[in-house]
């Protein structure tokens, strides 16, 4: 996996070579390229250069997913409202995506005037990449087939587990796969937007960092253990979180916090721009200032939450580190 990111990040070097040096562009488009690149190699062993019309229909997809859809915005809004009809809300969503997207497979014509909903239309044709794997005997090395092979095989695991014939079902497979590419390809573009735009702004912890990456050049054991690399990491992503309202959790009982009530059933958000900018967890330097040698120092295990944090943190976490380090170096 470690050699297909390289390969995908080499790509990225040869078109920045390609540009015209005194001349600024955005880069940020041929990140998210990158980064929707790696995801189809990683996860599907789709080689995007031999299957360009399929790789132009993902990025497109995957990009209209944070997008703002009326259909979708009004009914998160009825959903908030009268979350009593909250069944309705979501059955009314999930056919008349499905209604769409059958019209326009049986009807091409219809693609012209109906634009199918991207997280139905992403779900559909990962299913259908799973299903002619499995019935053609498909295998290939990369995260789904790792996944394919869990639901075909019984983990061997101690006597005494619980979980020692459990299989994933389609269903999981499906849904996990598909929330590793969305997941995966738009907040590790943005993240690294946030890394260019501070190693532009930063030509001291640039030099800085440069200096500890020229002495582990090719040496990927190595480069995975880089402290300075690891703290400039963290700190961009303390500093500017990719998804800063994600981490949330339901009350399942009762509680009180201080003089605050809270009701089972509540949904709780954290709010991590105020944990990130912290003087008491982040001091003494100022929490506003970037300044990567403070995760030199031990903190606060939950003073860090771009990832979230618990069973339920980011599945992907180590693969977007490991694809940030390397786009780095």
């Amino acid at each position: 996996m470690q050699a297909t990111i390289e390969k995908c990040i080499n790509e990225l070097l040869d078109k920045l070579d390609n540009q015209t040096v005194d001349i600024e562009f955005d880069i940020s488009p041929l990140l998210k390229r990158t980064s929707m690149n790696i995801i189809l190699n990683c996860a599907f062993g789709i080689n995007p250069n031999k299957n360009e019309k399929l790789t132009e229909s993902f990025f497109r997809r995957c990009s209209q997913v944070f997008e703002f859809s009326i259909f979708q915005n009004t009914l998160s809004i009825c959903s908030m409202l009268m979350p009593e009809l909250n069944f309705v809300w979501v059955t009314c969503f999930k056919y008349v995506n499905i209604f769409r997207l059958w019209l326009c497979s049986h009807i091409p014509l219809m693609n012209r005037f109906i634009d199918t909903d991207p997280n139905t239309w992403l779900l559909y044709h990962v299913e259908n990449v799973i299903k002619q794997r499995c019935l053609h005997g498909i295998e290939k090395i990369d995260l789904l087939q790792s996944m394919i092979d869990a639901t075909d095989v019984v983990q061997k695991m101690s006597p005494s587990s619980t979980l020692s014939k459990y299989r994933l079902n389609l269903d999981e497979l499906l849904n996990n796969i598909y929330l590793f590419m969305i997941g995966g390809y738009e907040t590790t573009a943005t993240t690294l937007d946030y890394l260019m735009y501070v190693l532009a702004t930063h030509p001291k912890e640039q030099t800085h960092l440069q200096n500890e990456l020229d002495k582990v050049y090719d040496d990927y054991e190595q480069l995975t253990k880089l402290e300075y690399l690891d703290c400039f990491i963290r700190e961009t992503l303390r500093l500017y979180p990719i998804a800063p309202f994600i981490v949330n959790r339901q009350c399942n009982r009762e509680c009180q916090i201080g003089q605050v009530k809270i009701a089972k059933g509540t949904n709780l958000a954290v709010d991590m721009f105020s944990i990130h900018y912290d003087e008491k967890l982040y001091g003494p330097v100022s929490p506003f200032q970037f300044y990567p040698e403070r995760f030199l120092e031990k903190r606060h295990p939950l003073a860090w939450l771009p990832f979230g944090v618990g069973p339920r943190n980011c599945v992907g976490m180590r693969f977007a580190m490991l694809e940030i380090k390397l786009a780095l170096a």
